[in-house]
């Protein structure tokens, strides 16, 4: 397990820096690794932009998309992302899946 926060204090010896910052150096087998992203939006983005980067396939990059979701049965369209709703195909989609359709990160 690797931990890092974004601001440490005097006692912290683990890594300092954003969530990014401990995929560097790591001994990765991308072609069979799996990248599993949760939390708040911007961290998802760029926490995926950085598995790509690293050589993950969009279809081994598995995002949640938990989303504030109003009705839970796919009835208010709030969480939809494309074709897909959150709340009823979700909350976790493949990359590949969601990519192409506008303001996942929203």
């Amino acid at each position: 397990m690797v931990l890092t926060v974004d601001e440490g204090n005097s006692e912290w010896t683990g890594n300092v820096g954003v969530v990014t910052t401990i995929l560097d150096g790591l001994d990765l087998d991308t072609p069979r690794a799996i990248g599993i992203v949760c939390g708040p939006p911007v961290m998802m983005k760029f926490a995926t932009l950085k598995l790509l980067d690293l050589g993950f396939k969009r279809e081994r990059i598995y995002l949640s998309m938990e989303k504030n979701m109003s009705c839970g049965f796919g009835k208010c369209g709030h969480c939809r992302i494309g074709i897909y709703y959150t709340c009823k195909d979700g909350p976790v989609f493949r990359f590949d899946k969601i990519s192409d359709f506008p303001n996942i990160w929203d």
